[in-house]
């Protein structure tokens, strides 16, 4: 006789957020019926290891975290921590949540990070279709790195000072540009897609969006890397750059629509992403070695 497996309880805001807000901090020793229990919820979850070690178990995957280690947990992920009983502390963690449009509520000038407060949806920079969900992982860190911005969020938290929502904001934006320096620092993530499936994604990304603006910050941020890393990566599995990629993408696609339609030229040049003239014939005079007249007048 089969039995089915057990539910696995799925918490939503509404079980730690207060109303109408979107983020919420706590001690792992604040709620220990929590603890080593699998679960999973809709918030984005951000965990810092303050003492002692734990299993942490995600999908069919383990790996030790320590004191200082910082976890990411998508929304939706299915995990738990599990202390290690023989260690020398024990174990207490911060477990930060938040809802991706907990940024939405200030404007953030910031190139490597507009998108990233747009799109803070972290299973758009995930595969779905991976068996293992996907977490994040960057271990040693000191306290001074990650801790103390942490602490800071837990005793405004507590406090619930005036203002202490938009300076909460602040510190977790703090947050992941740190992890987003760290990641271009290491060069890698201990994801479980591979660099191949990695830029497909930021592929399919750019084949949906190639007729508007993007930067290379706002294609590294839908796959969760630094722009610098991210372009030595594009480079490295589809031996052209980012910049060259999106070209070709718009240059094959004004190349169909000449031969397909009669629409002017300028239109067509709107179309696939040049507001200006001149680029657009820059562009694909120097991709197909002729200008868009010329290259419909040859059809």
């Amino acid at each position: 006789m089969n039995r089915a497996k057990p539910e696995v309880p799925f918490f939503g805001t509404e079980t730690f957020f207060k109303k109408d807000e979107k983020v919420y901090i706590h001690l792992s020793t604040d709620f220990p019926r929590f603890v080593d229990v699998l679960h999973a919820h809709e918030f984005i979850e951000l965990v810092y290891v303050l003492s002692g070690e734990a299993v942490h178990t995600v999908g069919s995957k383990q790996y030790t975290v320590r004191c200082g280690d910082v976890v990411l947990i998508n929304s939706g992920t299915a995990h738990k921590f599990t202390p290690v009983k023989d260690a020398s502390e024990s174990f207490v963690a911060y477990d930060l949540m938040f809802v991706p449009d907990f940024f939405d509520a200030m404007s953030i000038q910031m190139s490597s990070f507009e998108a990233l407060k747009h799109c803070f949806l972290f299973y758009s920079m995930f595969p779905t279709e991976t068996s293992e969900m996907p977490d994040m992982h960057i271990s040693g860190k000191k306290f001074s790195d990650y801790g103390e911005l942490f602490t800071k969020i837990y005793h405004e938290f507590r406090g619930e000072e005036k203002g202490y929502i938009e300076l909460i904001r602040a510190y977790v934006i703090e947050l992941v540009i740190k992890l987003f320096r760290d990641i271009e620092k290491e060069g890698t993530l201990s994801l479980s897609p591979s660099k191949t499936e990695t830029v497909r994604r930021a592929v399919d990304f750019i084949k949906s969006n190639y007729n508007v603006s993007l930067s290379v910050g706002e294609i590294a941020a839908k796959v969760f890397l630094g722009p610098d890393y991210f372009r030595k990566l594009f480079r490295e599995v589809t031996g052209t750059s980012v910049s060259l990629f999106v070209q070709t993408l718009r240059v094959d696609e004004a190349c169909r629509l000449l031969r397909t339609t009669d629409e002017p030229i300028k239109d067509i040049g709107s179309r696939v992403g040049y507001n200006d003239p001149k680029s657009f014939y820059q562009a694909f005079k120097k991709l197909t070695g002729k200008t868009p007249r010329e290259y419909r007048e040859s059809k």
